[in-house]
């Protein structure tokens, strides 16, 4: 609940419990804040396994927001630097809800203005703006994608994210680069791994390169609930080239993504415990 998912720490731990995980990593947006939270609890009371210190940090390639990935940080170093490089979740929301507001005003997508409103601390604003553009069927005329028109997720990845969308927001100038978040995780002891490249469509595979290629990253997020077998081959042999090291991720918010569960995704995820031979933690 420190970021986008529903479930408040110690929920999360009994989950992982219950569905028997060897190692489990929280990786909230731009916060370690539940890291600090597991100081102050009895971890074995709730969950047995492994914990890997994480977090997930914005960048942008093409002013395309991306993500990487940190893992074993300091957390208490993290959370100080953390201000230093980016705003908070909430003035980040404030500053994307006015960017597509002014977007849908441009295009002339009708939206109830005087019954729009968007809970910054608790409510992703695309999510809300979007429900409300939905509700009126003439609007849909302005989506390219029409599952974007129904589907958070999509609209987020496709439109508010995809320097090809009229929904577009250019977060260049807002996130930090990739030089300075690399710097960041670098600074707090940390390892760089880049996540789930396949799910930024087109420019995945460009986004790919400019990030194996011109920087200093330690592994590849391989195993993924919505890679198909052949993308996850194609990233594990690539990393055994390379020699980076190899993670796998089941990406769950709990009720935030429904249908998505904790270490297994979609129900296809088997992420082996012997990738981690080569971490050295």
């Amino acid at each position: 609940t420190y970021s986008d998912g529903t479930d408040d720490v110690i929920t999360l731990l009994k989950n992982a419990e219950k569905s028997k995980l060897e190692v489990l990593s929280i990786t909230d947006h731009v916060t370690c804040e539940a890291y600090k939270e597991l100081k102050h609890i009895d971890i074995k009371q709730y969950y047995t396994g492994k914990i890997i210190k994480g977090c997930e940090l914005y960048s942008t390639i093409d002013g395309q927001t991306i993500e990487l990935l940190a893992y074993n940080i300091n957390t208490d170093v993290f959370n100080e630097l953390l201000p230093t490089v980016y705003c908070s979740e909430t003035e980040d929301n404030k500053w994307q809800a006015k960017k597509l507001l002014q977007i849908c005003k441009d295009i002339g997508i009708y939206i109830d203005y005087d019954n729009l409103h968007i809970n910054y601390e608790t409510q992703f604003c695309g999510d809300v703006i979007l429900n409300e553009i939905s509700k009126y069927p003439q609007n849909k005329q302005y989506f390219d994608n029409e599952k974007a028109f129904y589907d958070n997720n999509i609209f987020y990845r496709e439109c508010m994210t995809n320097s090809k969308s009229k929904f577009f927001i250019d977060k260049t100038t807002f996130y930090p680069s990739i030089d300075e978040v690399i710097h960041l995780i670098r600074t707090a002891g940390g390892l760089v791994f880049i996540p789930h490249i396949f799910i930024y469509g087109d420019n995945s595979m460009k986004f790919f390169d400019i990030l194996t290629q011109n920087y200093d990253i330690d592994g590849i997020e391989c195993y993924y609930t919505l890679f198909t077998n052949n993308q996850t081959e194609f990233l594990l042999d690539y990393c055994k080239k390379k020699h980076l090291l190899v993670s796998g991720g089941s990406d769950y918010h709990a009720d935030n993504k429904p249908g998505t569960k904790l270490g297994i995704g979609k129900g296809n995820l088997n992420i082996p415990i012997n990738i981690l031979d080569d971490w050295n933690i």
